[in-house]
């Protein structure tokens, strides 16, 4: 049995001593509060536009 190889994004990146979305100023920790205050992803991304689904069940 072969095993398939799996692609992984990193959606996370190290900067100035904090975790931010690739590509862009919002940090992690700004994703892990609101949704830690009870919003959902899809009003994260309504939240922060620059943002994709994606990107933020990646975070």
């Amino acid at each position: 049995m072969t095993n398939s190889p799996t692609l992984v994004e990193k959606y996370i990146e190290q900067r100035n001593q904090g975790y931010w979305i690739k590509g862009s100023r919002i940090s992690l920790d700004s994703v892990v509060y609101a949704f830690l205050n009870g919003d959902s992803p899809e009003s994260i991304v309504q939240n922060f536009p620059l943002l994709s689904l994606e990107k933020v069940y990646g975070a």
